[in-house]
């Protein structure tokens, strides 16, 4: 079963990558700990994780550190095969750590915010190598098809240029209206990567098509967007089981 496991009563996870070319459905849990709790939410996931283990528990998850924004913010991740997997109830080994999330990890929960999203092979990289940082830009949008029709237009010139594409596009699967509808994932292993003098994606369709379809294409891409924003995360694997 690859749903969880360690906050089955309020979260379900995702994990980047995937194992073949076929669409997964993935999901991504935001966190926000109470102010002053976070050494006791982190100890709290560390005793359930223990616990787990030592129940020969199988499920595997992400714990993910939001960089920026508000304070003591994480996202837990993992990828789900089917819907089905969703009527699955706890298994045996979370049954039995149950008192210490009830315990040692919801009381200093503040706030959680639950997201499903459909993986997008056809579009994304397609390395399965793990990554332990990301940058995750979310997307709002008013015009589905003008907005997709840029993104596959773009991707298709940087997989042509450097023989893949660079990130990992996913959709949101329902929600509220001021949720994100589209999330793209550049994973990067540590900050001097960013450092590193690349050409950006419109640069490289710029080289393609040129400059005036570059312009056009900006353009469409904008008006499709209602609102986007962005953040980092950091794999902590201290929280993070991965075996």
């Amino acid at each position: 079963m690859k749903k969880l496991s360690i906050l089955l009563l309020v979260v379900p996870f995702f994990l980047m990558g995937q194992d073949d070319n076929s669409a997964m459905i993935n999901n991504v849990t935001h966190i926000k700990v109470k102010m002053g709790h976070d050494a006791q939410f982190i100890d709290g996931v560390k005793k359930y994780k223990k616990c787990y283990a030592e129940n020969s528990g199988e499920d595997t998850w992400n714990f993910w550190n939001r960089v920026q924004g508000s304070s003591s913010v994480y996202a837990v991740t993992d990828t789900m095969a089917n819907w089905a997997e969703m009527d699955e109830g706890p298994d045996e080994a979370s049954g039995k750590c149950r008192d210490i999330m009830m315990e040692s990890i919801m009381p200093h929960m503040k706030d959680v915010n639950y997201m499903i999203t459909m993986s997008m092979p056809d579009i994304s990289n397609d390395s399965q190598d793990p990554a332990t940082k990301v940058w995750v830009t979310y997307f709002r949008v008013s015009n589905y098809a003008d907005f997709m029709s840029v993104v596959k237009a773009v991707s298709g010139a940087v997989k042509k240029a450097e023989g893949d594409e660079r990130a990992y596009w996913y959709e949101v699967q329902g929600g509220s209206e001021k949720d994100a509808d589209y999330l793209v994932a550049w994973p990067f292993e540590k900050y001097a990567d960013l450092d590193k003098d690349q050409d950006g994606v419109w640069a490289v369709y710029s080289k393609e098509y040129g400059e005036e379809k570059t312009a056009e294409m900006r353009a469409k891409f904008n008006a499709a967007v209602d609102g986007s924003w962005s953040y980092i995360y950091s794999k902590n694997m201290d929280m993070s089981k991965t075996d």
